[in-house]
């Protein structure tokens, strides 16, 4: 067998532990498929569209914490899988989306599905490189990784010109380049426990960098040694126990305007591990952008995030677990203020949480799912999530533990939750995974359930059917009271769909049917789709239509 460009990109791949990647296969990057026929380690998962694809590295690489990896053909396929970049770069995750690329001698002649794909991810990703030499690919690869891992992780772009893949080469596969983040220094730490001793009402705002059990346990033995409430980022409630005493709540969408208001209220803000971007700042006013009301100790791995947005009181660009474990070790006494500014945070976000059943004539409120999977899930139970307001109800009302897993995007985008469900249940097989999704976001990717029944994973998928695009149409009756248009949705049955593809189907009418049929869905040892014929009305877990309506502008 010769050593081609594309054999050696393969055992590239295998020594920086790459033990599975995504494709929808295409001509233009036969040889590196090829090579993979050759490399058993390396698990190829075949998918049905190139954003499924995409989705699933991503949803890969927050499970591993590596970088996820996914192979796309040129033009439209790469077109298809720019979804994924941007959530990559949205959500901080490290992605490596390698590209069949026309022949060197076509390029710069439009030749057919050519791209040039440095102007077009030039803004989404943090490296874009086209191999123009056999020799220099393994190098070049080496690099890629490193890059989408190293600082904020995010996206890298590599474009494989076709012949270049078939040359043989004589430099060897290359090795992985060590990862570093500093910790931080005894100054630093000492600096930040001086101004936390003195404040009466901090706040601990904690990001998507707690991916780890050490890190979450890191993150809970400090709040708990400093007495500090802990409010979680958008799509991160898994990384801090709902129900401990420390939890302050979340920062997500459309959160009430006086738990916003009681967050405030703080007089020191501590972010660790987040970029503090929009949804979490509540629109950048969490704090305020570019000059906090109160003071900012702001701690990152990456440096280049620190001061582009925020005037901080405090910098520190350092590997967060080493940050909090030194703080912890720098604890001081307590206060009474501070006990009462934890519980009074703690008590708001519980009365925000207790769930109330509702009944509505047009189908079923959808917390009634969150509150039977609140009741039936496991401690180490995965979830993922569309975009939509269905999801408000989890987010508002499920009590995620530290144990489990949340996938979502941060970027808001529609269709990750089955791809991101069917990559969990074949990383995590032993594992419980449920995937929420909307029935807008289901006809995006829900072709890759034909994936998770080709690959054997047991997904348990719940479709909120209340036959709209809602989270548009409630901006509609927000912003346009009255004149909803293009959010009204014609759907199949999505449980006899389902079984179209060999999976079990179920469906959910009445609010009786509701915790039954949740737990014979997750009973099943079959991949299985619920169709739940959610309510229009009860639009989200916060307003209805009739309110909305009744208000003419505003939400609650």
């Amino acid at each position: 067998m010769s050593n081609t460009a594309a054999h050696n990109l393969v055992t590239t791949l295998r020594n920086h532990e790459v033990d599975r990647a995504f494709c929808v296969p295409g001509e233009s990057y036969l040889a590196v498929l090829d090579a993979l026929y050759d490399c058993p380690e390396i698990d190829l998962i075949s998918c049905r569209h190139e954003s499924g694809a995409g989705f699933m590295a991503v949803a890969d690489a927050k499970i591993t914490g590596r970088a996820g990896t996914v192979f796309v053909s040129r033009g439209p396929g790469a077109s298809n899988a720019a979804i994924a970049v941007h959530t990559a770069e949205q959500d901080a995750v490290p992605l490596v989306l390698f590209i069949g690329q026309v022949e060197r001698e076509q390029r710069g002649r439009g030749a057919f599905q050519e791209v040039d794909y440095a102007q077009t991810f030039a803004d989404m990703a943090k490296w874009t490189v086209e191999v123009h030499e056999a020799e220099r690919l393994a190098e070049t690869v080496a690099q890629a990784y490193h890059i989408a891992q190293s600082g904020t992780p995010g996206p890298v772009v590599v474009s494989l010109p076709e012949d270049m893949l078939a040359e043989t080469v004589t430099t060897p596969p290359a090795e992985a380049l060590p990862l570093y983040t500093p910790p931080p220094s005894d100054k630093q730490v000492a600096e930040v426990a001086r101004r936390l001793t003195r404040a009466e009402r901090p706040l601990l705002i904690a990001g998507g960098c707690f991916r780890t059990q050490t890190a979450r346990q890191a993150l809970a033995q400090c709040a708990e040694a400093w007495d500090l409430p802990v409010a979680v980022s958008f799509k991160h409630q898994d990384v801090f126990d709902n129900t401990h005493s420390n939890f302050a709540g979340y920062l997500g969408y459309n959160i009430p305007r006086h738990i916003a208001d009681t967050f405030a209220e703080a007089d020191l803000i501590l972010a660790v591990g987040t970029r503090l971007h929009a949804v979490t700042s509540q629109e950048y006013r969490l704090p305020k952008a570019p000059v906090p009301e109160q003071p900012l100790i702001h701690v990152y791995p990456d440096n280049g995030q620190l001061g582009r947005v925020y005037q901080a009181a405090l910098k520190l660009a350092c590997d967060v677990e080493a940050f909090l474990r030194a703080l912890t070790g720098q604890r001081s006494p307590t206060s009474a203020a501070r006990i009462a500014w934890r519980e009074r945070l703690h008590q708001v976000h519980t009365d925000l949480a207790r769930w109330q059943p509702f009944a509505a004539d047009d189908g079923v409120d959808f917390g009634h799912i969150s509150a039977a999977l609140a009741q039936l899930l496991p401690p180490n139970a995965v979830i993922t999530t569309d975009a939509g307001n269905f999801s408000s109800w989890m987010h508002r009302y499920f009590p995620f533990r530290s144990t489990q897993l949340l996938l979502g995007a941060v970027s808001g985008a529609m269709g990750l939750g089955v791809p991101a469900a069917v990559a969990a249940a074949l990383r995590l097989p032993d594992r419980q995974v449920v995937g929420l999704i909307g029935d807008g976001g289901f006809l995006m990717t829900g072709n890759e359930l034909a994936t998770a029944l080709q690959y054997k994973a047991k997904v348990k998928l719940f479709v909120s059917n209340n036959r709209s695009y809602g989270t548009i149409r409630l901006h509609q009756e927000i912003h346009y009271p009255g004149r909803a248009i293009g959010t009204e949705l014609v759907n199949p049955d999505f449980s006899r769909l389902a079984q179209a593809f060999g999976a079990k189907g179920l469906t959910i009418r009445t609010v009786q049917e509701a915790l039954p049929v949740v737990r014979e869905a997750l009973a099943s040892d079959d991949a299985v789709v619920v169709d739940v014929h959610a309510s229009l009305k009860h639009i989200s877990a916060y307003t209805t239509l009739e309110k909305l309506r009744s208000r003419g502008a505003g939400s609650e």
